[in-house]
């Protein structure tokens, strides 16, 4: 049981990293110039297409947001709880250490630095709806990966140190609690019964959340309905939106649960005809899809190559020490 958690905890922080360094290659890209650049859909490390924002970072470099999570992890096992000041004077450091910033959501970006200046904080606090602002909360559900509850209110605070907005809050809540619950495995996601009372876990588990039960409900919507990936892009949307791509890439997690390889793919290929937020989308259902099967699941070479790949496993290990020792 013990290893099997292990896994669980290494394939979750494994699996944001491979999503977001394999689907940012294809970010905002449309499907045409998809195909019209590399002749197929992506299944892998690849450079990154010309218009992807991300088209300076080589194949197996992640985008910022992964770099957020990983200091959220490392601020967890090093004081054992979840200690904003600790947590915002790390993010401070690797504000000031960094040469560049890979793509990081403008409005983070803000705060950060208004922190750093000593800046009233009230003044540069912008409402944000974008799913980039709260993916590294994932960090929160591996923490209370038991309770998942408390996972999701962690996840809603720990987002709420540098962003605003009524998206955020329960954008987060989702996040904490889902990532939980594919831990914890208790349901057997490769009945369509289970997958829909997965969802409906998700919505009763938050402590408040409004907006964000509309959307779950449509996730319910889509598994009733079969949909297929091309066809959820289109119900959903799969803009940088919370309410587009959260709950794009829940679907696609259970769409495909028990075929993870072909839930991973389908993920990092969700760009549809307009393009997409796929590094986002990769980020998620990556993370999910090694919270509920365990790192076995990604191919060793993508282990070994992605980006943080041993800092990633190391902080897994010490993030589960501390939580069962």
């Amino acid at each position: 049981m013990e290893e099997l958690l292990r896994s669980k905890f290494r394939g979750t922080a494994i699996g944001v990293a491979l999503g977001s360094a394999i689907g940012k290659a294809v970010c905002e890209v449309p499907a045409e110039s998809v195909f019209d650049y590399y002749g197929k859909p992506i299944g892998g490390f690849i450079k990154p297409h010309p218009s992807s924002p991300y088209d300076f970072l080589k194949p197996e470099e992640v985008p910022a947001e992964v770099e957020l999570f990983k200091i959220a992890l490392e601020s967890l096992t090093e004081t054992k709880n979840f200690e904003p000041y600790h947590f915002v004077s790390k993010l401070i450091k690797w504000l000031e250490e960094k040469k560049f910033h890979r793509y990081l959501n403008p409005t983070l970006l803000n705060v950060l630095r208004a922190i750093k200046e000593g800046e009233p904080l009230e003044e540069v606090y912008y409402k944000t709806s974008s799913v980039t602002a709260i993916l590294h909360t994932v960090a929160m559900g591996m923490f209370h990966y038991d309770y998942p509850t408390l996972a999701g209110e962690g996840a809603k605070l720990m987002a709420l140190i540098l962003a605003r907005g009524k998206e955020v809050e329960e954008g987060a809540q989702i996040i904490g609690v889902a990532t939980a619950l594919f831990i914890d495995g208790e349901y057997d996601l490769s009945e369509k019964e289970q997958k829909i009372a997965f969802v409906r876990e998700v919505i009763d588990s938050p402590t408040e959340l409004d907006e964000g039960r509309k959307h779950l409900n449509k996730v319910i919507q889509a598994l009733e309905k079969d949909l297929k990936p091309s066809e959820a892009i289109e119900f959903f949307g799969n803009g940088e939106y919370i309410w587009e791509s959260l709950p794009l890439a829940l679907f696609l997690t259970l769409r495909d649960a028990e075929y993870p390889q072909r839930a991973f793919l389908n993920a990092v290929n969700s760009y549809g005809k307009f393009g997409g937020i796929t590094s986002a989308i990769g980020f998620l259902v990556g993370g999910w899809l090694g919270a509920y099967w365990g790192v076995e699941i990604y191919p060793p070479e993508w282990v070994e190559r992605v980006e943080y790949s041993n800092q990633l496993l190391e902080l897994a290990d010490k993030l589960l020490y501390t939580l069962t020792e």
